[in-house]
């Protein structure tokens, strides 16, 4: 049953529940009118014009400028409740007035816009966007860049019935004319196929059924530069730089980085229990082949005994703060771009550049694929996979770690 359909009796109500935020100022905790039907689909359909409505308030109350389609909406309801032909006929004939006015005072764009909107043909996303968002199941961080570029999409085909896989194709050209990359708009495009796929389910009459299938994606912005590996004495060299700028917590994540090829959020959510006396083990990772078990190599014992020691909290990297998605990365991430900048570094090189030094260093030292595989936590694939799943003993993963140096100080 649609969410915004309540059953009471024998009669079907549509139900919206307003936004806390905005409940003082409507007055209402949520909005309830019965749809006078039992019959479940026509009670749908009465309803879906009642919730589209009252999103056209909710929207007003926030400041969007939605006024002229609330009335469009109203004459909706009517025209669709109405079973006397004569009444319905002296609607229409209100709305062409009206329509007539509105092109005169505010452009045949929108008098067509509300004409069709009052007549049915047209659906404005307003009615489906706060329903979609909420029952999305994936991260707090996905929801948030899935709406944005989701908006993106709205604002671009306010109605429904508007979007076409050439309108989309024409769209995707000026986002790359506007030097937004391949890769955004792969993401983008994700993100509203996933919001397509909910409203499909309404059977919106005039919707295309899947206006992104192949749309060819042009890119003609900045391309991005590839990763590249640090070498041994620029680790060095950030590391210093981050000393001599008093900042010993983003030093120490630059060590931890160097020898555990560790992702930076790996690092910062790493807790002290999960700290042994001569292993990381590393629980909270971006795949199961990152869930691993990662030796301490012998020129960092005395860092990660100092860092116990002076612990401050649960975490081995003290004094990170959380941002709204419970991330202690993100900070500390900005603070390593800005040094990596200041040390002359581009694009190419980032924090996950650190990784890649590792990785070079332990394939220059010839150690096998598959032990580095298991020491990054990559997945491994193919035929060397599928021989070498078993996961490598600590033991060997020490000895293919303590290959790997740095020409650091005597650490401490």
């Amino acid at each position: 049953m649609p969410d915004y359909l309540e059953k009471r009796r024998q009669l079907y109500y549509a139900v919206l529940t307003i936004p806390k935020a905005l409940q003082e100022e409507l007055g209402l905790i949520r909005f309830v009118k019965s749809t006078g039907e039992g019959d479940r689909r026509r009670a749908a359909s009465i309803a879906m014009g009642y919730v589209l409505g009252w999103k056209l308030q909710i929207e007003q109350a926030k400041g969007n400028d939605v006024g002229f389609l609330a009335d469009a909406i109203k004459i909706r309801e009517d025209i669709e409740k109405t079973q006397d032909d004569e009444y319905r006929e002296t609607l229409e004939g209100v709305l062409l007035d009206r329509v007539g006015d509105m092109e005169q005072s505010q452009g045949f764009t929108k008098a067509k816009q509300f004409y069709e909107v009052a007549m049915g043909v047209q659906t404005p996303h307003t009615l489906h966007f706060d329903n979609w968002k909420a029952q999305l199941t994936v991260t707090p961080r996905t929801i948030e860049q899935y709406s944005k570029d989701v908006q993106l999409f709205i604002e671009q085909f306010p109605i429904i019935e508007d979007v076409s896989k050439k309108e989309v194709s024409l769209w995707l050209d000026d986002l790359s004319a506007k030097a937004v990359t391949k890769g955004i708009q792969k993401r983008i495009l994700k993100g509203c196929r996933n919001y397509w796929g909910y409203i499909a389910r309404y059977n919106i009459k005039g919707m295309t059924e899947d206006p992104f299938h192949k749309v060819l994606l042009a890119d003609k912005g900045k391309k991005k530069a590839p990763r590249a590996a640090f070498k041994p004495r620029e680790v060095v060299e950030l590391w210093t730089l981050a000393k001599d700028r008093q900042n010993a917590v983003l030093a120490d994540l630059i060590v931890l980085g160097a020898y555990t090829g560790a992702r930076i959020e790996e690092l910062c959510s790493l807790m002290i229990k999960d700290v042994a006396e001569d292993v990381f083990n590393i629980i909270d990772a971006k795949t199961l082949a990152g869930v691993r078990a990662v030796p301490i190599h012998s020129h960092i014992k005395p860092v990660i005994k100092r860092l116990k020691e002076n612990a401050t909290d649960a975490y081995l990297l003290p004094a990170l703060n959380l941002d709204k998605f419970g991330d202690r990365s993100n900070t500390i991430s900005g603070q390593f771009s800005k040094l990596k900048i200041k040390a002359g570094y581009g694009g190419d090189k980032v924090f996950h550049s650190l990784r890649h030094a590792l990785v070079t260093a332990l394939s220059d030292a010839s150690v096998l694929e598959y032990h580095i595989a298991d020491i990054v936590g990559h997945e491994k694939k193919g035929i060397t996979g599928s021989v070498y799943s078993k996961a490598t003993h600590i033991d060997v993963k020490r000895v293919a770690l303590e290959k790997v140096s740095y020409p650091f100080p005597e650490l401490s």
